[in-house]
C-alpha cells in the first residue's frame, strides 16, 4: 500500500493544480472585463502581451521548482522582447501577495547549460520583464473567485454562485480541449452569455416539469415567433437530434418550416444538420420530391464534399443548406456562424462554433418542432 501512495497523492495534486489554474484564469477574465483572455496559448494565461504560468505546489519554495517555467518563458522572450511574464504560484512557505524578482545569478542557475545560449543584455531585459507572484492556496483562491462571481453574475446565494462556477469550469475545459491553439479566448461577455443560457435552460426544464409539456411548447413558440416581418440577416445553424422513432416526413416538414421562417428577405438560407442520422440519401431524395431546394456541399453527383461550396453555393435559389452533422467542423474558421440552435432529445451537443449565440432546447421529438415553428393556429 505504501508503494501506491505517491501515485495517488500525485493524482490528487494534479487535479488540484488544474482546478487552481482554471480559477486563476477565471480571475484574469474578471480582472479584465473588456479584454479577451487567452487560455492555454503560448503560456497558461495571456492578456494581450502579458503571459502567465500558473503553478500550485505543496512543497516549500526552491529555485529548482520554478526552473522549467522560467526556461519556457525565457525561450518565448528571446523571440518577442515586447512580451511580459509572470509566474503565478502557490508555495506554502511564501506569503500570498509577495512578489519576487530573480537576480542574474539565479537566472543563470535556472537556465543551467542553456544560459550561454542567450546574450547578457537579453537576460538583463528578461529580468526586468519577469516576476514571480506568490498566490494564496487553492481553497482561499476558490472562495475569492466564488465571491466575485456572486457579485458579477448577481447570484442570489452562494449555492447559485457555486452552480455557475461549475458551468463556467466545464466551458473552460471545452475551450481548451476543442479549440485549436490561438483560438482559446474567453471574455466576461462570453461568461455572462453562458450563464444566461444556463439560466434559461434551467427555467425551461423546470417550466416543462411544473406546467406540462403543452405549455412548455407554447412558451417556446412565443420565444421563436418573429416579432416583425423582417428576419435579421444572420447565418443560422439548426441541429436536430433524431432517434429510431423519427419519421423521414417529419424531417422534410421541419426543413420546410425552417426554410419558410428564416430564408426571407436578405437573410441567408439556414444550415440544417440532423444528429443521429448516418445516411442522408433518403432525406435528400424526400426533400427533392417535396421540391425543397437545398445545397449540401456536393456540386454534382459523385463530387467530393466542399466546405467552400456549401458556404457559397455556385448557383442561387437554395432555401436550405443541408449538412452532415459530422462535417460541421469543416465550417469552423471559414465562416461566422451567428446562431446555433440545438434541439436535443437525449443530451445537448457541443457547439463547435465557439463565438456563436447558442441555445439548447429539449424536445420529445420532431413533432415538437412543428408546433414551435408553425406558430399560432
Amino acid at each position: 500500500m505504501d508503494s501506491l501512495m505517491p501515485s495517488q497523492d500525485g493524482g490528487h495534486h494534479a487535479i488540484k493544480g488544474f482546478a487552481f489554474q482554471f480559477d486563476a484564469s477565471l480571475m484574469r477574465v474578471l480582472d479584465n472585463p473588456k479584454t479577451p483572455v487567452e487560455i492555454e496559448g503560448a503560456q497558461d494565461i495571456g492578456v494581450e502581451s502579458f503571459h502567465i504560468q500558473v503553478k500550485h505546489r505543496s512543497s516549500k519554495y526552491r529555485l529548482s521548482k520554478i526552473a522549467p517555467a522560467v526556461k519556457q518563458m525565457m525561450q518565448q522572450f528571446a523571440v518577442d522582447q515586447s512580451a511580459r511574464f509572470a509566474l503565478y504560484c502557490h508555495f506554502p512557505d511564501r506569503d500570498p501577495g509577495e512578489t519576487l524578482r530573480l537576480t542574474q545569478t539565479e537566472l543563470d542557475a535556472v537556465l543551467g547549460d542553456l544560459s550561454d545560449s542567450y546574450k547578457a543584455d537579453l537576460k538583463a531585459w528578461f529580468l526586468k520583464a519577469f516576476e514571480v507572484n506568490f498566490a494564496p492556496d487553492f481553497e482561499t483562491q476558490f472562495q475569492t473567485v466564488l465571491a466575485r462571481l456572486k457579485r458579477v453574475l448577481r447570484a442570489d446565494s452562494d449555492s447559485e454562485a457555486l452552480c455557475w462556477h461549475a458551468v463556467i469550469h466545464h466551458h473552460i475545459r471545452d475551450v481548451v480541449l476543442r479549440r485549436p491553439p490561438g483560438d482559446r479566448y474567453l471574455s466576461l461577455a462570453d461568461l455572462k452569455e453562458l450563464v444566461y443560457d444556463a439560466r434559461s435552460a434551467v427555467f425551461e426544464a423546470s417550466y416543462a416539469q411544473v406546467c406540462g409539456h403543452e405549455k412548455y411548447l407554447r412558451l417556446l413558440r412565443e420565444q421563436y415567433k418573429s416579432s416583425t416581418a423582417h428576419v435579421p440577416p444572420r447565418e443560422r445553424l439548426f441541429i436536430i437530434e433524431c432517434n429510431s422513432q423519427t419519421h423521414i416526413l417529419d424531417l422534410v416538414d421541419t426543413s420546410s418550416l425552417l426554410r419558410f421562417r428564416y430564408f426571407a428577405g436578405e437573410s441567408p438560407p439556414p444550415y440544417i444538420a440532423f444528429r443521429g442520422i448516418r445516411d442522408l440519401k433518403r432525406i435528400k431524395h424526400a426533400l427533392w420530391q417535396a421540391r425543397e431546394h437545398f445545397h449540401d456541399g456536393f456540386d454534382y453527383g459523385g463530387a467530393e464534399y466542399s466546405a467552400s461550396s456549401i458556404i457559397s453555393p455556385p448557383l442561387p435559389g437554395y432555401g436550405i443548406k443541408l449538412i452532415d452533422y459530422n462535417l460541421l467542423p469543416s465550417l469552423v474558421g471559414r465562416m461566422h456562424m451567428h446562431e446555433v440552435h440545438d434541439f436535443y432529445i437525449s443530451e445537448p451537443m457541443v457547439n463547435p462554433f465557439g463565438y456563436s449565440r447558442t441555445r439548447h432546447v429539449a424536445i420529445d421529438g420532431l413533432s415538437d418542432l412543428k408546433v414551435i415553428f408553425k406558430g399560432p393556429k
